[in-house]
Formats: C-alpha cells, structure tokens, sequence
C-alpha cells in the first residue's frame, strides 16, 4: 500500500497534463447509485466512465469519501481498462478511520483501443465495504490532478469529467417473511385440529 504522501512525485511528472480535451464531459458514477444492504452484510460498488465520446482514459486519480461511523472499505481491485499488471501502475491509500481511500492508476500503453472501446461504459475500480451500523452512508468522488482533475487521456491530456455521489443505505435485518407465513400456517393447521376435535366431541356426544 502506498502512501497519499509519495503518490504525487511518482504520478504528476509522469502526467503531462496539458489543456482540458475539447470533447465532452465524461461522467464518472457510483453504480449501482444507490443500494439497501443488511447490517453486518457487505456492498459492492463499481465506479464508472461513461460519456467518453471516442476518448480513451489513460490516468485516474481521485478519492473517495463515505461515512466513517456506517462503512468500512474492505476492499479494492482495479479494472482492466488500463492495463493492470505490469501494463499500469495502480495504488490505494485507505483510511477507513476517516472514510477516505485514494486510488490511482497510470497506464503505461500508448494504445488502449484493445482495452476501451472510446464509447462504452468502463469500470475503473470496485469497492467493497463491510457495514457497521445502520443509517445512510453516501458515496463522493474528488479529483487529485492538475487542481481537482480526475482523468487524463492517454496522451496525458486532462479529461474534462463531473462525478456523481451515490448511496449506501445500510438497514437491520428483520425475521424472514418466511418464518412469517410459516407461523400463519402453523396458527391454521392448530385451528383445523381444534375445529376437528370440536366435531368429533359432537359426534360422540350425539351417539351417546
């Protein structure tokens, strides 16, 4: 695990960043946006690119944030977009005491049209969080290059992108509707047997 200290003199010279890309915003998204999961359970969260518009993510480096006192990142594993292995250079600083992680990707590919397609939507790091109590907890993305960017292109251009926050609602688990209908069906079977003993004692009433 890296440290947030050192990230920047390994990451920064190695992204030229020059002027924005002149296409469109790309979005970046928690997906899904908002999920119910049960206490003492765990969430999975992708973070995504859409919107790329025939460009190609070459670099990420952002931090995400979630509430310290409901979530705990468990863990984190990178796309394949970029390379992975020993085609990118990858690294996380978690700090769940205050619910932050950076994650960081630089891909050392010139050409990543084997990997992105330029138009679809990509997955650039999943999240998995354990939950330790219930409430809502949301999710925010905030960009660490050249003054609050969060992607380069693989010319080390900076992307133009907005993020978007997303949600974990993290709820206590109540008896299953299971064991409820297997109660009612208990209550009715006892009320057929009562119902049958009561006709029976007629019946041997009535012979006598």
């Amino acid at each position: 695990m890296f440290k947030k200290s050192i990230l920047p003199s390994i990451v920064l010279p190695l992204l030229l960043i020059s002027s924005p890309s002149a296409f469109a915003t790309v979005i970046l998204d928690f997906s899904p946006s908002a999920q119910t999961v049960p206490l003492s359970g765990q969430a999975s969260v992708d973070i995504t690119a859409s919107n790329l518009q025939n460009e190609y993510i070459g670099a990420f480096d952002f931090d995400v944030s979630w509430d310290s006192s409901i979530l705990s990142l468990a863990s984190v594993s990178f796309g394949n977009a970029l390379g992975g292995g020993l085609l990118s250079f990858q690294a996380e600083n978690t700090n769940n005491s205050m619910g932050t992680s950076s994650l960081t990707e630089l891909s050392f590919l010139s050409n990543l049209t084997s990997l992105q397609t330029g138009n679809t939507n990509i997955i650039l790091a999943t999240l998995i969080f354990d939950t330790l109590s219930t409430g809502q907890s949301a999710l925010a993305l905030a960009g660490n290059i050249s003054g609050g960017g969060f992607l380069s292109d693989e010319n080390g251009n900076l992307l133009a992108a907005s993020a978007n926050s997303g949600l974990i609602n993290v709820v206590t688990v109540s008896a299953p509707e299971t064991l409820f209908l297997m109660g009612i069906g208990l209550l009715m079977i006892f009320g057929i047997r009562r119902r049958n003993e009561s006709d029976d004692n007629s019946v041997s009433q009535h012979y006598l």
